[in-house]
This record gives structure tokens, sequence and C-alpha cells, in this order.
């Protein structure tokens, strides 16, 4: 791929063969990009139900045991800020000699 090929050296970085450059030269030189149907209101919520069934939901013991590990979390990150937070105040304290 040089000068003037679909893709140029973005191409070859990307790995894109030259078959699959063509395509997407085609396509944008077209104008014309192959969509899905459209289905009716009806149609997309009985989908995205159909969609919800097949998740894996997490169970309540779960959700309260990870909820637990995030609030956990916040008070130590939030007890180490503070901490770093007073040191570095004395430090800078310190050096420029104020409130010392």
């Amino acid at each position: 791929m040089g000068r003037g090929q679909p893709g140029g050296c973005r191409a070859v970085l990307l790995g894109r063969t030259n078959e699959a450059m063509s395509k997407i030269s085609a396509t944008r030189q077209s104008g014309v990009e192959k969509r899905k149907p459209r289905v009716s209101p009806l149609e997309f919520l009985a989908q995205v139900r159909a969609e919800g069934e097949k998740v894996t939901w997490p169970t309540r013991k779960e959700t309260l045991v990870t909820s637990a590990m995030v609030f956990v979390m916040v008070v130590v990150a939030s007890a180490f800020f503070l901490f770093t937070d007073f040191v570095l105040q004395k430090l800078v304290g310190l050096v420029l000699g104020i409130g010392g």
C-alpha cells in the first residue's frame, strides 16, 4: 500500500488487507451502508425483553457484598487522601515557612 491507495499507512498500522480497504473505500464512495431493517416499537420492546432474560443477574447476596466492598474502598481511599493532604500541607508549610 502506498500513496494513492485506500488507507495508505493507516491501513497497514491497523492491520487491514487490500480487500478490506477496498470494501471500506467502495462503501464510502457509494455513500450507501447496509443497515438492519427497522422494526416497530413493540417488536423492539419484545427484543429488549428477550435480551434482558438472557442476562445473568446477580443475587441479592452478591449485590450486598459488592456494595459493601465499594463502600469500604471509598472509606479507605478517603482516609488515604485525607492523610496525604495533611502531610503535604505540613511539608509545604515547613518549606515556605508559613504556619510552621
